[in-house]
């Protein structure tokens, strides 16, 4: 292979390598929306768990 298809070749996969890593890079943002969907959760789900569990005595 000539030189300038290795070139090619290379820097097709340091395309590719970047893109991979950028997909691989946490959000910032997942664990504040983590703890958002577990609080509105557990305010949701609280209040009607405690009827059934005081219904149920």
């Amino acid at each position: 292979m000539s030189e300038e298809n290795e070139r090619e070749i290379l820097n097709e996969l340091k395309k590719m390598n970047e893109k991979l890593d950028k997909l691989n890079e946490p959000s910032p943002f997942t664990m504040p929306i983590i703890i958002v969907i577990g609080v509105a959760g557990y305010l949701l789900l609280a209040p009607f768990l405690v009827d059934v569990f005081v219904s149920i005595l």
